[in-house]
C-alpha cells in the first residue's frame, strides 16, 4: 500500500493531470484508511486440540475444544477440504506435519493459511499426542507455501519464547520469515489458563469472540491484525489479571486483514 500510494502521486505530479494541493491531501487520506489488502483469497487452517495425551499425567481439559470451537468459527470462510481438525490421538507429531505440508502446498498467493495449536508448549515447541513438534519445522513449512498470509495463533504455555528477536538475529532459527504473523497466547515467562466457568482456554476464548465481530472496532466488515491484538490483549490481561499476556509478532502490516466479516 506504501508502495503503491508513493508511485500514485509521482504520477499525478508529473502526469498531465492538474491537482490541487487539497486534493492531493483527500486522496492521501483515503488510501490510508483503506485496508492493507482488500482481496480475502482462499483460507486453508489446520486446528490441532490436544486435551488427552499419550502420558495421561499431562492431560488438560478444554483444548480439544479450542481446535473444535476455532474450526466452527472459520468453517465460514472457506471450503471442508480445505480445512483440517486434529484432536487428541489425531494430533500426533506425524499427523500434524503431513497434513499441514500437504494442505498449505494447495494455497495460492492470494490466500492466506493458518495454523492453530491449543495444548502444552515449552521453548519453541509446541507438545503433540507422542512427541514435541519444534518450530523450526512449522517455520520450513510455512517457507514451502505460496500464500502470501500466514498465520500462527498459539495457545499454550510459553508460547512467547518464539518472540525472541535477538535470538534471530544471531541464529535464524526462529525467524518466521515474511508475512508472517504469530499471535501467542502468554509471554516467554507465562503459563496460559483454561478457564472452567468458560470451558475454554481463556485466550482462544477472546480469540473466538475477535474473530466473530468483536475486534472489528472501526465496523468497517474487516478484522486487521492490530484491530484482533487491540481486541484480545487487554481482556486476557484483565481476565487473569496480568499473569498471562498475549503477544504478536512477526513480519507483518499491522493493518493485514485477518477476515473480512460476512454480512449479517
Amino acid at each position: 500500500m506504501f508502495v503503491i500510494k508513493k508511485s500514485l502521486f509521482l504520477w499525478l505530479e508529473n502526469g498531465k493531470w492538474e491537482v490541487s494541493r487539497m486534493k492531493k491531501k483527500i486522496l492521501l487520506i483515503v488510501l490510508s484508511v483503506l485496508p492493507f489488502s482488500s482481496t480475502q483469497g482462499g483460507i486453508y487452517a489446520v486446528f490441532v486440540g490436544i486435551s488427552k495425551y499419550e502420558k495421561p499425567g499431562i492431560n488438560l481439559s478444554y483444548c480439544h475444544r479450542d481446535a473444535i470451537e476455532m474450526y466452527e468459527t472459520l468453517k465460514a470462510y472457506t471450503t471442508s477440504d480445505r480445512m483440517i481438525l486434529l484432536t487428541d490421538t489425531q494430533a500426533r507429531h506425524d499427523n500434524i506435519v503431513s497434513y499441514t505440508k500437504r494442505l498449505f502446498q494447495q494455497a495460492h498467493p492470494d490466500d492466506m493459511v493458518i495454523f492453530f495449536f491449543s495444548g502444552h508448549g515449552n521453548s519453541n515447541i509446541f507438545m503433540t499426542y507422542d512427541k514435541n513438534l519444534h518450530f523450526n519445522t512449522l517455520q520450513s513449512i510455512f517457507k514451502q507455501t505460496k500464500a502470501k498470509r500466514k498465520l500462527i495463533f498459539a495457545n499454550a504455555c510459553s508460547s512467547g519464547t518464539l518472540r525472541q528477536p535477538g535470538r534471530q538475529a544471531s541464529s535464524g532459527n526462529v525467524n518466521p520469515g515474511n508475512n508472517v504473523l504469530l499471535f501467542l497466547s502468554s509471554r516467554s515467562n507465562q503459563d496460559s489458563f483454561e478457564d472452567l466457568s468458560l470451558r475454554s482456554g481463556i485466550f482462544t476464548y477472546y480469540l473466538i469472540a475477535g474473530l466473530k465481530g468483536g475486534a472489528d472496532l472501526n465496523e468497517d466488515g474487516y478484522i486487521t491484525a492490530k484491530e484482533l491484538f487491540d481486541f484480545v490483549n487487554p481482556k486476557v490481561k484483565e481476565r487473569t489479571k496480568g499473569d498471562q499476556v498475549p503477544v504478536m509478532w512477526g513480519k507483518f502490516n499491522e493493518r493485514m486483514i485477518i477476515l473480512k466479516l460476512k454480512d449479517t
